[in-house]
């Protein structure tokens, strides 16, 4: 028997060499060679070793070039699968699944003409340049393959000089008030004496001077009129850069410019007869501003309150920016366009012309999805929206969402389930203010880019045929505000959420019952408190991206200081509930190397739950729970801890949560094709309780020991990106539980592939 599974998998592993080694050529026409990766580089310098590595990095970066199969970097790791099928399948539209699947898995070869070798040398020639290696020369040579003369690596060969350093930073004197504003810039300029020269960073502070003069008033100023002259032949390696307004700077240009007449036209609003009778005029002047074009569409304040510029306000980017997303955030406007008329060119006045036109008020939306509730539900779901954008002519949005999703199991109902299958149903509305309502205007919301008061209201059902029917009524009234692009405020003074368990089964009974602790956790489960969110995002900014979302909230507090004034026993009721008091804190925090499709992500989750007061425990609802498809994807939702704890028989989602959760994840995603990416990962993490629990032996968490009791898994994913949403598969396995069987925690290597769990959701895990 062994030797026929050797003999098959020496077949297989020939006809892998043989499709790697001739097919992949087969097709390649005229000169065509296929490229197969970039040989190590080879750099003859005389240069310090710290020169040498960053030239070295900036010629890895331009020269970097996928082949087909490769995964990370340059050289090829897999097989090219996605070359063996464009070479292979042709998607000929004479069959729907065959053209899906080339559609989806074919990759086109990857040719030495693509990658260009000989721009790729000039652009890493010019590239060191610009980074100060002003002498820097680059070679390459073609490595043909000995077995397939179609087939090709490229050598790059480097040599490299002594690059140029930043000597002096000197500036002109001031002869205006730009000349001094410049020179004043000196205290926040990132080059500095004995920097290596970098045309980059020479630029970058030359737009932010710039920047800096147009947000002062100077419209006309531009980034040719300032000059950064560099100097290279007083000293040997090294440069003097003097900084200074440009002598052909046009005289409009030296002159800060202030706002005069502001206008405001909304095109493409329909119209209804009694309208036409009316004998208003179209335009009408509110609040220092001419506005047309409205017909009770939207109330002129609305339109006032999101334009930042006043008649005789200077210019100002940032302002000019604001009012763009404050009318973006109404959601009522297909577009808004601002332009700039030079109204006065002796007095230096601009008039400000805004135009827009609306959207349709009223919106419905249909989506299915996968979910995972905070009861422990999963499996697909459907959501249903009616929305209208604009009520009262004041950009009010009310929306109504209903939400159901189900979970089937297949066979004879078992007498103690609460009916054949699990499901949830949820109604919620929500009604937002584009600004906000406050008692006393004690807020000014004047400088801010975005603002709303969201009121919501909600009820949801949820049956779970293993343990329990259970119902739950949310009312909040919160804001959210914006002072810039990366950072959002969210900030519910009222939030309240009463679940109430109105069925279970003799399993459930039999869970909670062995366990005091985890039957208070379902037992004070009515929550009113406040709640807030800080969350920083620069993702969409910046190629390198950092997102982090703080969030801290509170339940009891008011009503247990007004229960307190009555005296009487714990635990306190309200509306015959046990009202829960708790403070619950967590940190998310991702970094992405790359978009969110491709690069590294790394993300850390840390939270915590602590009850006090009226409640022993925290309520089952805001516990902390582990696993599952954005968690560790290794292991089922709630199958993990609370720390080394492992219950006898697994109940899948009631006593498995906890006060503390760690969890730490890295994600390496890659392109397949044009509609498939692939990812790599390592998930790590637990939850843990605070305080000791003796029916749960290791769930307790101690910084001593918490790290021994982490759970780690590893595996593979696709993302299959339908334009409109992404469709995830994600197949992990664990390599490591956070408590001790028969052979340690770890996996051993025979347990390997019979331990792999199968993930699908809707988008990326974060």
């Amino acid at each position: 028997m062994k030797q026929k599974n050797t003999v098959r998998f020496l077949l297989f592993a020939a006809v892998l060499l043989l499709l790697d080694g001739c097919s992949n050529t087969r097709y390649l026409t005229g000169g065509d060679m296929l490229f197969s990766g970039n040989d190590k580089l080879i750099v003859n310098d005389l240069t310090q070793r710290k020169d040498v590595k960053a030239a070295t990095k900036i010629a890895n970066d331009v020269t970097f070039f996928k082949p087909n199969g490769a995964v990370i970097g340059s050289r090829r790791i897999l097989p090219p699968f996605g070359l063996w099928v464009h070479n292979y399948m042709k998607g000929d539209g004479t069959g729907k699944v065959s053209n899906w699947f080339f559609k989806t898995f074919s990759s086109k070869p990857v040719l030495v003409s693509d990658v260009n070798p000989e721009q790729r040398s000039k652009k890493v020639e010019s590239e060191l340049f610009n980074n100060g290696f002003f002498k820097a020369k680059v070679k390459f040579v073609l490595d043909t393959c000995k077995t397939n003369p179609r087939k090709a690596k490229i050598q790059y060969y480097l040599q490299l000089e002594n690059p140029y350093h930043i000597n002096r930073i000197s500036y002109a004197t001031p002869v205006d008030e730009v000349d001094s504003l410049i020179n004043a810039y000196q205290e926040k300029l990132l080059i500095k004496p004995g920097d290596n020269f970098s045309l980059e960073t020479v630029s970058s502070e030359k737009n932010k001077i710039t920047s800096m003069l147009v947000e002062k008033g100077y419209y006309y100023f531009k980034a040719d009129y300032l000059q950064i002259v560099a100097d290279t032949v007083t000293t040997p390696f090294l440069i003097d850069l003097l900084i200074e307004k440009s002598i052909e700077t046009p005289e409009f240009a030296r002159y800060k410019y202030s706002i005069d007449n502001i206008s405001f036209h909304l095109s493409g609003v329909r119209v209804d007869s009694a309208d036409r009778r009316d004998s208003k005029p179209d335009t009408i002047f509110h609040d220092g501003i001419y506005l047309s074009g409205l017909h009770n569409y939207l109330k002129p304040d609305v339109i006032t309150r999101s334009i930042m510029f006043r008649q005789g306000d200077l210019y100002s980017s940032s302002k000019h920016q604001g009012t763009i997303l404050r009318m973006n955030n109404y959601g009522v406007f297909k577009s808004v366009r601002m332009q700039y008329v030079l109204q006065d060119s002796l007095q230096h006045k601009l008039n400000l012309q805004i135009e827009s036109s609306p959207v349709s008020n009223v919106s419905l939306n249909l989506e299915g999805f996968v979910q995972t509730k905070s009861s422990g539900f999963s499996g697909p779901g459907v959501e249903a929206s009616l929305a209208h954008a604009n009520l009262g002519g004041e950009a009010n949005k009310f929306s109504l969402k209903l939400n159901g999703g189900f979970e089937w199991q297949w066979g004879k109902k078992a007498q103690n389930n609460l009916g054949a299958n699990s499901y949830n149903a949820g109604l919620n509305s929500s009604f937002v203010f584009p600004r906000l309502v406050v008692p006393f205007n004690i807020i000014n919301d004047t400088k801010l880019i975005g603002s709303k008061t969201i009121i919501s209201l909600g009820y949801e059902f949820m049956n779970n045929m293993l343990y329990y029917r259970m119902s739950a009524v949310k009312l909040g009234w919160g804001y959210q505000w914006k002072r810039n692009q990366k950072i959002t405020n969210i900030f519910y003074p009222f939030n309240v959420n009463i679940v109430n368990l109105l069925k279970t089964t003799a399993t459930f009974d039999s869970i909670v019952n062995s366990n005091p602790y985890v039957k208070k956790s379902f037992g004070e489960q009515s929550i009113a408190g406040l709640k807030y969110d800080f969350i920083y995002d620069n993702m969409r900014l910046k190629a390198n991206g950092i997102y982090m979302q703080a969030s801290l909230s509170t339940s009891g507090n008011l009503i247990d200081l007004v229960m307190r004034s009555f005296g009487g026993e714990r635990p306190y009721t309200i509306l015959n509930n046990v009202y829960s008091q708790f403070v619950k804190g967590s940190l998310d925090l991702r970094y992405h190397t790359g978009s969110v499709k491709e690069g590294l992500v790394f993300r850390i989750f840390a939270g915590t739950g602590l009850s006090y007061g009226n409640s022993t425990v925290m309520p089952y609802i805001e516990q902390f729970y582990s696993g599952g498809s954005n968690s560790i994807r290794g292991f089922i939702p709630r199958s993990l801890g609370p720390g080394s704890y492992k219950p006898a028989v697994n109940s899948g989602i009631i006593d498995q949560t906890g006060d503390v959760k760690l969890e730490g994840n890295i994600e390496y995603r890659f392109p397949f094709s044009k509609m498939m990416n692939g990812a790599l990962f390592v998930d790590a993490g637990n939850v843990w309780l605070l305080d000791k629990d003796v029916l749960r032996s290791g769930a307790e968490f101690k910084f001593n020991s918490f790290a021994k009791q982490l759970a780690v898994a590893t595996g593979f994913g696709l993302r299959f990106d339908f334009d409109f949403f992404i469709l995830r598969t994600d197949l992990g396995l664990p390599l490591r539980t956070p408590y001790a069987g028969e052979n340690g925690n770890w996996l051993r290597t025979g347990d390997i592939f019979h331990g792999f769990r199968f993930n699908l959701a809707i988008g990326y895990p974060f």
